[in-house]
């Protein structure tokens, strides 16, 4: 009967602080509500502003990526252009080097022989001209030019002569010149693909900020519609703990209650016994 009796008083001590606490808990609940729907706030309105200083950077990064992406597809196309010209370029030294080679040291070469061959002919013209006007009775003035003709033919051939060397450097220039033309379109042509690759690699930066924006975006959304919904979700939680405690001291205050009717029950056992002593005293 006193373990019986001592389980009692457990009973009623557990209920009784059981019931305290829940009551402490209420108290607390509804205490540190406001607190915590202030600082549930505040925080979500610091994230808001972190989303908005967040958004602003990545439109700025996102204007300041347009300029160089429109440079880059302007300087590509230009490149490219350079290099087509370069090499629409090409046939036209072809044929000149052709000419500097071939074609016009041959032509002068062909009338240098062709002016040697009129300068005999030439010089027989000069000297039966001059003995014809030598003629007393003919009536003609002597021939005497300050530049015989064959004399003339001969200076021009003279001077036909640098020509062959100056042709010889022309090509040498214009063969290195389509060489270096040749070099120079491959490597615009490089070039260009190396400013492809970087207009596509800015076309992708841009479309991942793009896609940053709008996803920051909508979680801005989200964060303004979470700072409204902060006082009815901290009170539904608030209610929801406190239905939690309230139904808690119910089951503590049956807890009690089965400790005292076990105390209870000792007491009226003793009364029991004693009755029964009473009434049968000999026994």
């Amino acid at each position: 009967m006193i373990f019986r009796r001592l389980i009692g008083f457990l009973f009623i001590t557990a209920a009784a602080i059981g019931i305290l606490l829940s009551i402490a808990g209420l108290v607390a609940v509804w205490t540190y509500r406001p607190g915590v729907i202030k600082t549930a706030t505040e925080t979500l309105a610091w994230f808001n502003q972190t989303l908005n200083t967040t958004l602003e950077g990545l439109t700025t990064a996102g204007n300041v990526l347009k300029t160089p992406t429109e440079d880059m597809a302007s300087l590509e196309t230009a490149t490219q252009a350079m290099a087509q010209t370069i090499h629409d370029t090409t046939p036209m030294l072809d044929t000149m080097i052709g000419l500097t080679s071939n074609d016009l040291p041959a032509a002068v070469k062909a009338t240098q022989t062709s002016l040697a061959s009129a300068q005999g002919s030439a010089k027989l013209i000069d000297n039966v001209l001059a003995v014809l006007t030598s003629i007393p009775f003919l009536g003609v003035n002597k021939y005497a030019p300050d530049v015989p003709l064959h004399t003339a033919l001969a200076q021009v051939s003279t001077s036909l002569e640098p020509l062959t060397p100056a042709l010889t450097s022309i090509n040498t220039s214009l063969d290195d010149g389509r060489t270096n033309l040749g070099i120079v379109e491959v490597e615009l042509t490089k070039i260009s693909g190396t400013i492809k690759e970087i207009s596509t690699t800015l076309g992708n930066a841009q479309t991942v900020i793009d896609q940053y924006i709008t996803i920051t975006r909508q979680f801005q959304v989200k964060v303004e519609a979470g700072q409204h919904a902060v006082p009815a979700w901290i009170t539904t939680i608030s209610l929801i703990l406190s239905f939690g405690l309230i139904w808690l001291m119910i089951l503590q205050l049956g807890l009690g209650m089965q400790g005292f009717e076990m105390l209870q029950g000792r007491g009226k056992a003793s009364k029991a016994v004693d009755s029964e002593e009473q009434t049968h005293p000999g026994e």
